[in-house]
């Protein structure tokens, strides 16, 4: 949990939070800073409650960064 605090609060800038213009749905985006895949997903919060949602919005993007790392650079940075 103090990791996921510590990305969370220290990082915001990372997790893009965003109206998809084509769709109208709320998305999530957050690139892997090894491999530059991007994640994105939509969210089924409206707009007009991002601000009481975001840091939970970011701690959910982080926690699937942290995720794709275990899984695919879980060796000296390296992909699996």
């Amino acid at each position: 949990m103090a990791l996921h605090g510590h990305l969370t609060d220290g990082h915001p800038e990372e997790v893009k939070i965003y109206v998809d213009e084509t769709s109208g749905h709320l998305v999530f985006e957050l690139t892997c800073p090894i491999c530059k895949d991007t994640t994105k997903q939509a969210l089924k919060k409206s707009a007009k409650v991002l601000e009481q949602y975001q840091r939970e919005i970011r701690m959910v993007a982080y926690d699937l960064l942290l995720y794709h790392l275990a899984d695919s650079h879980a060796e000296n940075g390296e992909p699996s």
